[in-house]
């Protein structure tokens, strides 16, 4: 893993315990030596020129070795005191470790690897090409030895480096996938299709190549697939008697995860397929109140393992679904309940002002019929309200199966209702209005009134001109169906 690049400043705040130490060796070397001090200036003069490489920015090649090539330039100054203060008897060899340390703090294996053949390069060179009494053979051993202790602290001390990097990566990267996961739930929470969105955030998150949603249908355990993302086709129905890790999960309430076979009986084969061919599964339950409602099925096209982040999205984002699947079938169900007419299951006025405002802005032909029962009051008074409202019923539910899809009616209230025609003239308004009033239960009959948009006109108008004809057709006797004219 290579490290992060690093500003001066923060390179010069790192470079400071190793330039005091280096320092400190500098001052005390000559200290009861006979020094050759023209090579001592030149090492004190390579340690300086080490340093100022370390903290100046470097492009090309010498960034990619910008740890490396000063750890070099530092090995031969350390090198040149030492043969300053007369060889092995100077007690300098041990900062050689500076280097060392330091590139396996802030370095890659690669540099790291190379200061330690620097090193060894460097200390042996002095003992062959120099040798006794300076460097004398025994020093050899005690040499190699050393070289072996500082690869070891290097690479040791690089490792931890690295695993308490990648573990901070980690960290920052789990505090994101948080984020995300908290910001998709808060968008969930006022979808109007939070299904669709669930799976779309689980592949999204993840990385992954697919994700299904199944829930129950009914009592027998029958799961059907709500919502899919990156799979294509009709819903998915795994029966109670079939052998499938969405079932499992569901029944146990615990996660699957499959990332060997995931091609065996509890994926399904033809499903393995038209997913992707994913090379792990996740089969993650949800729930709700400790009791399941669903599974969230996820593949990714990759082995991933089962504590990894991916896996954890999952788990963290399933905790959270059953509860925004719940809200929005509530507020799925507070909205049709703001539109419906209670008592027939029919649009109410509200939302047929909203669907013939939608109508006029979209259809250049459009019809508009009022229906009122006749003496629908004297049927109440007569039968009792629960046959009126019986009547109510049996009647919206006639005129439902003889529309065509596109086409409404609405209870405006009372025994008023309303018929919206799209892409229909007056004679085939008629015709439709006539089919309807003789469905009316119990033999009774209803008046109508029927008007046709012209371009440009409001639907306050075109409402005016269908109860005016409406009028005309309760003025005429009833029972009877007239248009404007």
């Amino acid at each position: 893993m290579s490290p992060s690049p690093r500003s001066p400043r923060r390179t010069a705040r790192n470079l400071v315990p190793f330039v005091a130490a280096s320092v400190l060796a500098w001052i005390v070397v000559p200290i009861g030596s006979s020094m050759d001090w023209g090579m001592y200036a030149l090492s004190a003069g390579l340690a300086v020129f080490a340093g100022t490489l370390r903290v100046v920015p470097l492009r090309g090649v010498l960034a990619t070795a910008r740890e490396a090539i000063p750890s070099l330039i530092f090995l031969v100054a350390i090198a040149l005191l030492r043969d300053s203060a007369g060889g092995v008897n100077s007690a300098v060899g041990a900062l050689a470790l500076l280097p060392v340390f330091y590139t396996a703090l802030y370095s890659n294996r690669t540099q790291l690897c190379t200061v330690l053949v620097g090193m060894m390069t460097v200390l042996l060179a002095q003992n062959l090409l120099i040798g006794p009494p300076a460097y004398p053979d025994s020093q050899y051993r005690g040499g190699l030895i050393f070289i072996a202790v500082s690869a070891i602290i290097g690479l040791a001390t690089q490792r931890l480096v690295t695993q308490a990097q990648a573990q901070a990566a980690e960290a920052q990267h789990r505090e994101r996938m948080l984020e995300q996961i908290a910001e998709v739930v808060r968008n969930l929470s006022h979808s109007s299709r939070a299904r669709d969105e669930v799976c779309e955030a689980a592949k999204t998150l993840s990385n992954a190549s697919m994700a299904i949603l199944y829930e129950p249908m009914n009592a027998s355990g029958l799961l059907r697939s709500t919502a899919k993302a990156g799979l294509e086709g009709p819903p998915i129905e795994i029966a109670p008697d079939e052998r499938s890790g969405a079932l499992e999960a569901f029944r146990s309430g615990r996660s699957l995860f499959l990332d060997e076979n995931s091609e065996s009986p509890f994926f399904g084969g033809k499903i393995w397929a038209l997913s992707g061919k994913p090379a792990s599964v996740l089969f993650e339950p949800l729930l709700r109140g400790g009791e399941p409602v669903g599974v969230l099925v996820v593949g990714w096209p990759q082995a991933i393992t089962v504590g990894g982040s991916r896996a954890t999205a999952i788990a963290l984002l399933a905790h959270e679904v059953a509860t925004v699947i719940e809200r929005a079938d509530m507020l799925t169900q507070l909205t049709d309940m703001a539109s419906t007419d209670a008592l027939t299951g029919l649009p109410n006025r509200r939302a047929w002002e909203k669907s013939l405002n939608l109508a006029l802005a979209e259809d250049k032909s459009v019809a508009l019929a009022m229906l009122d029962l006749d003496h629908f009051k004297e049927f109440n008074d007569t039968y009792g309200h629960p046959a009126g409202d019986r009547l109510l019923r049996e009647t919206a539910a006639a005129w439902r199966e003889e529309l065509r899809a596109g086409d409404l009616v609405a209870r405006l209230g009372g025994d008023e209702f309303a018929l919206l025609l799209r892409n229909c003239n007056a004679a085939n308004a008629l015709e439709v209005v006539e089919r309807l009033r003789l469905r009316i239960p119990s033999e009774q009959t209803c008046s109508a009134g029927i008007a046709t948009n012209e371009p440009g006109s409001p639907p306050e108008a075109l409402m005016a001109h269908a109860d005016t004809a409406l009028y005309e057709a309760k003025t005429a006797g009833r029972d009877r169906t007239c248009l404007t004219a």
